[in-house]
């Protein structure tokens, strides 16, 4: 009598609680990268606080858009985002945009720790959320291509393709 392989979501969970291999210098620039974004939001959120009680951040959006000629009202993401601050209401926008970019430095920091600490779950996680992103960043390269845009879509592409490929994630689970 041939043995039956485990359950699929018994083998994704032993896959997620083995340790990753050795780092690469390519890991170690993804992490140390994750760490100083998810140190940087949380700044920015900090930043949008203090800003945003003191008057301040309408002023700098106004110069900003001028300066860098930015059309904040054309998109798919600003008029979800603007419906969202809708239904919530009783934040301010400030204070919604400040509680993202902490959400966001939470996921970006724990990707970084979790790749620091060679856990497999950590590169599942990274491969995952940042593979999300990289439709809305490729619409955002086809309407109006910066070199900002143009390199966080590749870096985020080299990121998935890398940790998918080099670390052999999906494979037999």
């Amino acid at each position: 009598m041939a043995s039956r392989r485990p359950h699929y979501l018994r083998r994704l969970w032993a896959e997620l609680g083995q340790m990753g291999g050795e780092h690469d210098a390519f890991i170690k620039v993804i992490i140390v990268e994750r760490i100083v974004k998810a140190t940087v939001l949380i700044a920015l959120a900090i930043g949008l606080m203090v800003a945003g009680e003191k008057g301040l951040l309408t002023t700098w959006a106004q110069y900003a858009q001028d300066q860098l000629n930015l059309d904040a009202d054309d998109g798919v993401i600003v008029h979800l985002l603007l419906r969202l601050l809708l239904v919530i209401g009783s934040f301010t926008h400030v204070n919604v945009v400040a509680i993202a970019a902490i959400a966001y430095a939470l996921l970006e920091g724990t990707e970084g720790v979790g790749l620091a600490m060679r856990r497999r779950w950590a590169e599942y996680l990274t491969v995952i959320a940042t593979g999300i992103l990289i439709p809305y960043e490729a619409y955002e390269v086809i309407h109006r291509v910066t070199f900002f845009k143009v390199g966080a879509l590749l870096l985020n592409l080299a990121v998935v393709g890398y940790l998918a490929y080099r670390k052999r994630l999906f494979v037999g689970v």
